[in-house]
């Protein structure tokens, strides 16, 4: 029996690769859209999610349910002695606090202990990787959230949006916020910082607001070997463009080149682009 299993949700962003890899369980975010409920990276590709995203009803994403995380937490209990349930900030999501109440109502079966990321999107991904590591070398549970302690603040990530379009679909930006920003051409630079996303830079076309983010992106690791991870919102193109123009500018030790969750997508909208980086 293993010692310790990782869980965590699909709003990670972890690719199919990885989450095999380092055999990390993933919980499904669920997707309401109109009458059609839906399991991201399960029964929704992504090519049907951005042609729905432009429908007449505006898709929303939830929790996974206190049940999706108690069928997989007792799944796993016959195979770990404990899992550790790393999961995006719990200023923006309920996340984890679905995953709480699923722990405590299976700890007759098996010890999870949740984690809060305190981040977004590959943020959490490298987390659960590195606790997948942790664990295989066999690590104690204490000994993985004080390795991922020392790793969370070290997580940076910026993203681009190429139109306020979504945020403001999405009740993250007024109706009046999005068509004054739409007539300035602003488009936004975002950053997650402690766990909430803010606006720290604006500008008057999508190429800066790009260039702005590989700029933030340099600054925050310097010149530190680094793990760095591109999201995009169904423009893989543009993504590794952007990922070969960061290869000049920082120390790259790991690349990831991965979609994002349907969490963040429904906020950005196709063409988003941001980045995720882990100092080592």
């Amino acid at each position: 029996m293993t010692r310790v299993k990782v869980v965590t949700d699909s709003s990670s962003g972890l690719p199919k690769d990885l989450e095999k890899q380092h055999n990390i369980t993933v919980v499904p975010i669920p997707i309401q859209i109109g009458n059609g409920s839906y399991k991201e990276n399960v029964d929704l590709p992504v090519d049907e999610f951005y042609r729905l995203l432009d429908g007449e009803t505006m898709p929303k994403t939830s929790s996974p349910s206190p049940g999706d995380f108690v069928e997989t937490y007792s799944r796993l209990a016959g195979t770990a002695r404990e899992i550790i349930s790393i999961h995006v900030t719990a200023k923006g999501s309920g996340t984890c606090q679905s995953a709480q109440v699923a722990a405590d109502s299976v700890s007759g079966k098996v010890k999870v202990h949740v984690y809060d990321s305190n981040t977004v999107s590959m943020g959490t991904g490298f987390l659960s990787i590195e606790a997948a590591k942790a664990a295989l070398e066999g690590l104690t549970i204490d000994q993985i959230r004080e390795r991922l302690d020392g790793l969370r603040d070290k997580i940076r990530a910026f993203v681009a949006l190429p139109t306020l379009k979504y945020l403001q679909r999405s009740g993250r930006l007024s109706h009046g916020q999005a068509i004054f920003g739409s007539l300035l051409s602003i488009k936004p630079v975002i950053e997650v910082r402690d766990g909430l996303l803010e606006v720290v830079d604006r500008v008057r076309s999508y190429p800066k607001a790009l260039e702005r983010v590989a700029e933030l992106a340099a600054g925050a690791v310097s010149k530190l070997p680094s793990r760095v991870a591109v999201m995009h919102g169904n423009s893989y193109d543009e993504a590794v463009k952007f990922a070969d123009e960061l290869k000049k500018r920082i120390n790259i030790t790991q690349l990831v080149i991965g979609e994002v969750g349907a969490s963040l997508a429904v906020h950005g909208g196709p063409g988003m682009i941001g980045v995720v980086l882990l100092p080592e």
